[in-house]
């Protein structure tokens, strides 16, 4: 039957390729789901490898294995969305990451934004959170800092060293969520 099935394949049977799909869509599609947990998203992969399967029907092998061939083709897809998805985020997270110590993140026309930077920042003890706060929202530098607080520019340091690692640790994950969804 599998020698059947792909030799109507690699002579672009639409007959045969309707079979094969009528015949392995149901399973495809489950295999999908459970990788992505989506049903838009495990019909666009099993839909994505019935048309790749078209378009290699014709230089297919005699001895390939229909079903492996379709079932390996829908978990590889799946595991390198995932693995795309994956790579997104990293992104996302470093680049949320850099905004906010970076000072480009403009926090007033985002005032959701600031009530969540604000709020990992209760976390910190007082003295980091004021040192932050002034570097951040004030935009005042090290010396600046040191005068205001009556502290030396070394504390300051040490300080927004502390609580950007914290920050780092805490922010990310909640900031994103507003940042870019």
């Amino acid at each position: 039957m599998n020698e059947y099935l792909v030799n109507g394949l690699r002579n672009q049977s639409h007959e045969v390729f309707e079979v094969i799909f009528k015949t392995y869509y149901p399973s495809l599609y489950r295999l999908a789901y459970a990788y992505l947990m989506s049903k838009n998203l495990a019909e666009d992969m099993v839909q994505d490898t019935f048309v790749s399967l078209w378009s290699a029907a014709p230089s297919l092998p005699m001895d390939t294995r229909l079903k492996s061939y379709l079932y390996s083709s829908v978990k590889h897809g799946c595991l390198d969305y995932i693995k795309h998805l994956q790579v997104i985020d990293a992104n996302k997270e470093k680049l949320a990451e850099a905004l906010i110590f970076s000072g480009t993140v403009e926090y007033e026309d985002n005032q959701e934004l600031l009530d969540k930077v604000k709020q990992c920042m209760q976390g910190l003890p007082e003295q980091q959170r004021k040192v932050l706060e002034l570097k951040v929202f004030q935009k005042m530098n090290y010396k600046e800092i040191a005068q205001e607080l009556d502290i030396t520019e070394e504390s300051v340091h040490t300080y927004i060293k502390r609580a950007y690692k914290y920050l780092r640790e805490s922010v990310p994950y909640k900031v994103l969520m507003i940042l870019f969804c």
